[in-house]
C-alpha cells in the first residue's frame, strides 16, 4: 500500500523553525511519510532532520518554495539564477535527507500570471525547459524525482493542466522528470479529473500525488471522487506517496474557515485515505 503523507504546512506557515517537533507529530499520528516545505535552507541541520525522520520510519518528500524573484522561466537573468541556485541546493539537500521527490511549480515563481505574445510565451517556456534540465540531472545524481505541478489559472499562466505538464516533461527529456498531480488544482482545471490522472499514470509519469479536497480541506470533507482516484493509482501501479497538502490559517490556499484543530484535520484525512486504499478494488 502507498504511504500516506502530510505536508507540514498543515500546522505551520514556517515549519522549518522546528522540523523535529512537527515530524514527531506526523509520526505519532500514524503517517508513513512527511513532506518538508523547503523554506529557510540555511537554518536547518539537514543531516539531523533526515536521521530523525528515518528513526521514526518516515519517508521524505520536498515541496519547493518559489516566491517572486526566484523564477527559472523569468526574462530576467538574476531571477533565473536565483531559482537555479535554490533548486540545485534543494536537490543536494534531498540527497542528504534521503528524500524521494522534489515537487511543485518549479517552472515559475511568485504566482506569475500574464498574457504574452506567441514568441514571448515560447521564450518563457524554453527558459523553464532548459533550466530544469540542469536541475533534473542534479536531482538524478541525488536519487530524486522532479515533480512538475500544474496549478490553477489564478496562480500561473504557464502550466495549468496535465497535458501541459506532460509536454514540459517531454521537452525536458530526462527520465526522472514527471508530474505532481494535485487533486485541488485538477478540480479547477481538468475537464475530467480521473481521465487526466489516468493519462499521467499510464505513461509512468506520475512522480507524486497530492490528495486534497476541492476546498483544500482534508480528504472526505469535499466532493472529490476518492474511489476513482485511488483505483487509477492502483491500476497503473503507482508506488509513490499520497500526500495531503493542507494549510493552516494564513497559508497559501487556506480557507478563512480553516479548521482550528489542525491535528483533527490531519486525522480525518488519514482515516479517509486509509479507508479508500483498503477498500477500493480495480
Amino acid at each position: 500500500m502507498n504511504r500516506i503523507g502530510i505536508n507540514l504546512w498543515n500546522w505551520s506557515n514556517d515549519p522549518s523553525e522546528d522540523y523535529i517537533k512537527w515530524i514527531t507529530r506526523v509520526a505519532d499520528m500514524g503517517f508513513g511519510a512527511v513532506e518538508l516545505p523547503m523554506l529557510n535552507l540555511d537554518s536547518v541541520c539537514w543531516e539531523t532532520v533526515g536521521e530523525y525522520a528515518r528513526s521514526r520510519k518516515l519517508e521524505i518528500t520536498m515541496c519547493a518554495s518559489l516566491p517572486a524573484g526566484r523564477d527559472i522561466s523569468s526574462f530576467k537573468e538574476e531571477e533565473r539564477e536565483n531559482a537555479r541556485n535554490y533548486l540545485l541546493r534543494c536537490c543536494r539537500i534531498g540527497g542528504v535527507l534521503g528524500a524521494t521527490v522534489l515537487a511543485g511549480p518549479i517552472y515559475s515563481g511568485g504566482g506569475k500570471r500574464h498574457a504574452l505574445s506567441g514568441e514571448q510565451k515560447e521564450r518563457e517556456w524554453d527558459y523553464a525547459v532548459c533550466g530544469l534540465r540542469e536541475i533534473a540531472l542534479e536531482a538524478e545524481a541525488n536519487g530524486l524525482k522532479l515533480g512538475i505541478e500544474p496549478i490553477n489559472r489564478y496562480r500561473t499562466s504557464i502550466v495549468n493542466t496535465v497535458d501541459q505538464g506532460l509536454k514540459m516533461a517531454a521537452d525536458i527529456g530526462i527520465g526522472n522528470v514527471g508530474l505532481l498531480y494535485d487533486t485541488y488544482q485538477a478540480n479547477i482545471e481538468e475537464a475530467d479529473m480521473a481521465d487526466a490522472l489516468r493519462r499521467v499514470t499510464e505513461q509512468g509519469k506520475l512522480a507524486h500525488f497530492h490528495a486534497c479536497e476541492n476546498n483544500r480541506e482534508a480528504p472526505g470533507r469535499g466532493h472529490i471522487d476518492w474511489e476513482s482516484m485511488i483505483a487509477i493509482l492502483k491500476r497503473y501501479g503507482y508506488e509513490g506517496h499520497c500526500t495531503m497538502e493542507l494549510f493552516c490559517q494564513g497559508g497559501l490556499d487556506a480557507s478563512w474557515q480553516s479548521a482550528d484543530d489542525r491535528d483533527e484535520e490531519a486525522r480525518q484525512g488519514l482515516k479517509c485515505l486509509t479507508s479508500y486504499m483498503k477498500e477500493t478494488v480495480l
